[in-house]
């Protein structure tokens, strides 16, 4: 098994920003494994670099706790994508785009064996090092999912059987979607 931390590959390809950035003062944009589409009001976006690549995922910046997938990405991907959370319509120049709010958040970190940055207060910052419980990860009906120790940090999936049926990674380079980057952030296999 392999656990990958999902990012943006902002320097090829477009994400959106916010037309109000007071967005950021709210909660309206923080997603932390809660529900939010009972409230959901999706904010007026740009992208902010147009001259990049467009992407089938995007997001609101680099290193964000979200996904925005449009539709080629929804249509191949929407039952994973489904088990992972919330799937919040974001309409921008005639086009509805989803943002995936990972409400799938599990206790399977190891966290005897997971390195962190400590702040200067003794504050966990992050994690340095990533150590799971496959098993516990395993238990889960997603591939998709964030640790309950950075709910707002990002979003992780693990490929243990290279199902492209029901594992996200091997999904999206299946149906040649582009924007992403996996970056393998621990591994069983010794």
């Amino acid at each position: 098994m392999r656990v990958y931390r999902v990012r943006l590959d902002v320097n090829r390809y477009q994400y959106f920003l916010p037309e109000d950035e007071d967005i950021y003062k709210t909660d309206r944009l923080v997603f932390d494994c809660g529900p939010k589409l009972a409230d959901w009001v999706p904010p007026p976006v740009y992208v902010y670099q147009p001259k990049l690549k467009r992407g089938n995922f995007s997001s609101f910046l680099q290193g964000t706790d979200c996904l925005i997938v449009d539709r080629e990405a929804m249509q191949g991907l929407r039952e994973i994508l489904e088990k992972a959370g919330e799937l919040l319509p974001l309409p921008h120049e005639g086009q509805t785009y989803h943002i995936l709010n990972v409400t799938r958040c599990l206790d399977a970190l190891d966290k005897d064996h997971s390195e962190w940055v400590i702040g200067s207060q003794g504050a966990k910052l992050r994690i340095k090092r990533y150590a799971f419980h496959p098993d516990r990860l395993l238990q889960s009906d997603s591939s998709v999912f964030k640790v309950a120790e950075q709910r707002r940090g990002g979003i992780l999936t693990y490929v243990a059987a290279n199902d492209p049926g029901k594992e996200f990674k091997p999904a999206v380079e299946r149906l040649g979607l582009k924007g992403l980057v996996f970056e393998e952030v621990w591994s069983d296999e010794k």
